[in-house]
C-alpha cells in the first residue's frame, strides 16, 4: 500500500510537467474597480488598457478601472480615442492645467473653449504643438471669469471631448 501511495504521489508531481497549463489573466479584475480611488501620482502619462480604454496614468487603469494590463498595441492613448486629454484642479480658483495626447501617428489643431452654463462661449485658445507624445501642463488663466459651473470643450478634427469643471471665487 505505501509503495502504491508513493507512486501515485510520483506521478501527480510529473504530471504537470508532462501536460500543458495555460494561465489566462482577465482583463478586468471586477473586484479591484474602485472608481473613488484617488491615485497619488499625479502624472500625465495615458496608458490604453486591455478593455481599449484610455486612462491618465498606470495608477488610474489598475485601481479604478481594475484592469490588470495594457493594451500592446498603442502608444498610451487608445486609438478609438483619437486623443486623451486632462485637467486640473477641479475645482480651481484663478487657473487650470490642462494636458493632452493624440493617439498613434495622429496629429491636429486643437482648439479648447471654455462655455458658461448659459452656454455663452468665455475663452477659445487654439493649440498646434500637441503630438503623440504626452504633452507638459498648459496653464489657463481664468481670472476673467466669475464664480460658477463651466464647461470645457476639447475639439480636434471634429472629434469633441466635453468636461465640466467649477470655478470658486478668489
Amino acid at each position: 500500500m505505501q509503495k502504491l501511495l508513493q507512486l501515485l504521489f510520483i506521478v501527480g508531481c510529473l504530471l504537470p510537467l508532462n501536460g500543458y497549463a495555460q494561465i489566462w489573466v482577465d482583463c478586468i479584475d471586477s473586484n479591484r474597480v474602485n472608481p473613488n480611488y484617488r491615485c497619488n501620482d499625479p502624472s500625465f502619462d495615458p496608458v490604453c488598457g486591455c478593455n481599449n480604454v484610455t486612462y491618465r496614468n498606470g495608477c488610474e487603469m489598475y485601481n479604478v478601472g481594475g484592469v490588470n494590463y495594457p493594451s500592446t498595441t498603442s502608444n498610451g492613448v487608445c486609438s478609438n480615442d483619437y486623443f486623451y486629454s486632462f485637467f486640473y484642479p477641479n475645482p480651481c480658483t484663478d487657473r487650470i492645467n490642462f494636458n493632452m495626447q493624440f493617439a498613434y501617428q495622429e496629429y491636429a489643431p486643437v482648439t479648447l473653449q471654455i462655455y458658461s452654463v448659459f452656454g455663452n462661449l468665455m475663452l477659445s485658445q487654439s493649440y498646434t504643438s500637441i503630438t503623440s507624445s504626452p504633452s507638459p501642463p498648459i496653464t489657463i488663466y481664468l481670472t476673467n471669469l466669475k464664480s460658477g459651473m463651466y464647461t470645457l470643450v476639447v475639439r480636434a478634427n471634429g472629434v469633441f471631448k466635453i468636461a465640466k469643471f467649477v470655478k470658486l471665487a478668489t
